[in-house]
């Protein structure tokens, strides 16, 4: 159960003029297809900043926010609140306000739930608790600073600096429709990848250094036979077994099931470029480990 009314996130960032239409539907392909929140996709995107998606959630839900950089938040309030409550809600105390009833102000991630807020009012012992909304990389900091919570699930939430472009050759892009092309240039943009859509030709005659990705029906029907490339191939297809054979007969050295998972498509490129990856082992076939990571 969520605290306040729901409007579509995507129209308050609209109306406050945050993202264009055309930044929406992006990140709305990047949302369904990357299987993230909208917000998280947008960020990824770079339309938006956290700040902007904080006010934007805030408006969405009816729950105040909290800039938790210029918050002083007092070490002794850490006691009303067990470790295990605050891992486990990312749920962190603010003040304690004294009116008619004691109120206990707390920072969440956004949706704020009641089942959050039940359980630091049954731990606190505090009649009420008042919640207020924060960015969760913010939150990261403060729940490490408070109880030494480290969270290794907000690796993309914080801003970083892309590595310097390298002199290798840029990955091909061959088969995928546009949105797509788009989606994996950006993705791997900010890890210092550059990419290139493929025509069939340049498929066909890749060289040892090469990599190349593309989904494995656009592979099968450009290697028709018992043809092979050169360079490195990396396909998108189903999860099923029977997929990963598929994988197996083109000759491909990765498989993934989601091309716009962030973690396991960087994972399969620095094997076959390991130079932006401080020298991750190269060259490897489709691992078993490769094929229950894609399947999660």
């Amino acid at each position: 159960m969520e605290i306040g009314t729901r409007r579509m996130l995507g129209e308050i960032l609209v109306e406050r003029g945050v993202v264009s239409r055309a930044q929406l539907r992006l990140g709305l392909v990047h949302h369904h297809e990357a299987r993230i929140p909208l917000g998280r996709a947008l960020i990824r995107e770079q339309v938006c900043t956290e700040a902007d998606l904080l006010e934007a959630l805030s408006a969405q839900l009816g729950v105040d926010s909290v800039d938790l950089e210029h918050e002083q938040v007092d070490p002794k309030l850490a006691r009303l609140i067990p470790a295990r409550i605050a891992r486990q809600y990312r749920i962190v105390p603010l003040r304690l306000e004294q009116k008619e009833r004691e109120i206990l102000h707390v920072a969440l991630p956004a949706p704020a739930s009641i089942e959050a807020l039940d359980a630091v009012r049954a731990v606190s012992g505090k009649p009420r608790v008042e919640p207020h909304l924060a960015s969760d990389p913010a939150l990261t900091r403060t729940l490490a600073a408070l109880y030494g919570i480290r969270d290794p699930s907000e690796k993309f939430s914080t801003p970083h600096h892309p590595p310097e472009p390298t002199d290798e050759p840029p990955l091909l892009l061959y088969g995928w429709p546009p949105v797509t092309v788009v989606l994996l240039s950006r993705i791997l943009g900010r890890h210092g990848y550059t990419t290139k859509v493929a025509t069939p030709l340049e498929v066909l005659h890749t060289g040892p250094s090469d990599v190349v990705l593309a989904p494995m029906q656009a592979m099968e029907g450009l290697l028709m036979g018992e043809a092979r490339i050169v360079g490195s191939l990396i396909v998108h297809g189903a999860s099923e077994d029977e997929g990963y054979e598929r994988a197996h007969q083109l000759g491909a050295k990765g498989f993934l099931v989601n091309p716009l998972d962030e973690e396991f498509l960087l994972r399969a490129i620095r094997r076959l470029r390991p130079s932006l990856s401080g020298g991750l082992r190269s060259g490897l076939g489709l691992a078993e480990e490769d094929q229950k990571g894609t399947q999660g």
